[in-house]
Parts: C-alpha cells; sequence; structure tokens
C-alpha cells in the first residue's frame, strides 16, 4: 500500500513534533474510519515503527 500522506498532513503542524498515538487519536477523531482508505492508513500506521511525526515543508509527512 502507498498511502496519500499529504491527505493526512492537514493535521499536522510544521513546526512541532506529535506522538504517533496523538497522531492517530486526530485521524480517529477527524476521518470516517469506516471507509477502506482511511482504516487501511490507520492499519499501515500502526505496523509503521515511528514515535512522533509532523508536517514538513512540502506538505508531506516526517516520521522519526
Amino acid at each position: 500500500m502507498s498511502p496519500n500522506l499529504g491527505l493526512y498532513a492537514i493535521f499536522l503542524n510544521e513546526d512541532k513534533w506529535i506522538s504517533k498515538i496523538e497522531f492517530i487519536y486526530k485521524l480517529k477523531v477527524n476521518c470516517d474510519c469506516a471507509e477502506q482508505r482511511h482504516r487501511e492508513f490507520l492499519q499501515w500506521l500502526y505496523r509503521t515503527p515511528f514515535s512522533r511525526v509532523k508536517r514538513s515543508r512540502s506538505g508531506g509527512i516526517l516520521f522519526y
């Protein structure tokens, strides 16, 4: 799966890292998780090893 990260970057700030759990919570609150693309992205996030995330200057997502 190759998720469209730009779609989810709107929930992040460019100047502040947030935790993986906080990012997942924001997605669950703001996205319809019954929709397959959101559900697949959340599953991808759970499997991907990272601890912090923020928006890049180009509008993508940086994982740390």
